[in-house]
């Protein structure tokens, strides 16, 4: 426990020069942990979306920060990038990709502890933030022995800080 402690400190530590500002959102997420595998849990997502460009970057790259927590003990601590595409006045497309510290419980063997993470969102605007729906990719990129890897698809509300 002390490992995912001290990876969640160097992430909070790596964006402080992005503290609070009007234009970040908290998105909270629910679905399934593992769904193309036999043995599946659900899983509960929080993150920290940042408003303003890493680093002011001309990609329009955001950063966030976020853990999830599976109902098999499984956690997963990370940080990454995205980038929203607004498709119509109501709907969003944002990808993002995240490196991060997981720590199995007794969930699903990934192979190591530095897990990497692929998302893709489809959003729909309401009148106080948005809801998504998304789907994403947890492996280690072979940095381990074995790579299983593994999917998750949730739900998210998302809404302004």
């Amino acid at each position: 426990m002390n490992k995912l402690k001290i990876a969640f400190f160097v992430i909070v530590l790596s964006f402080s020069t992005y503290m609070v500002k009007a234009d970040d959102q908290l998105s909270f997420s629910i679905g399934q942990f593992d769904i193309n595998d036999t043995i599946d849990s659900a899983e509960m997502r929080l993150e920290y979306l940042y408003g303003q460009n890493f680093y002011n970057n001309n990609f329009d790259l955001k950063p966030f920060v976020g853990a999830m927590f599976n109902s098999d003990s499984g956690k997963y601590i990370y940080s990454g990038l995205r980038k929203d595409y607004i498709i119509s006045s109501k709907w969003n497309f944002t990808p993002s990709f995240a490196a991060g510290y997981y720590d199995r419980g007794s969930s699903k063997d990934l192979g190591h502890n530095i897990e990497f993470r692929s998302q893709l969102e489809f959003s729909y605007q309401t009148a106080n933030g948005r809801v998504g729906f998304n789907v994403n990719h947890i492996s280690n990129a072979s940095i381990g022995n074995k790579n299983p890897g593994t999917e998750s698809a949730t739900i998210s509300f998302i809404r302004p800080f």
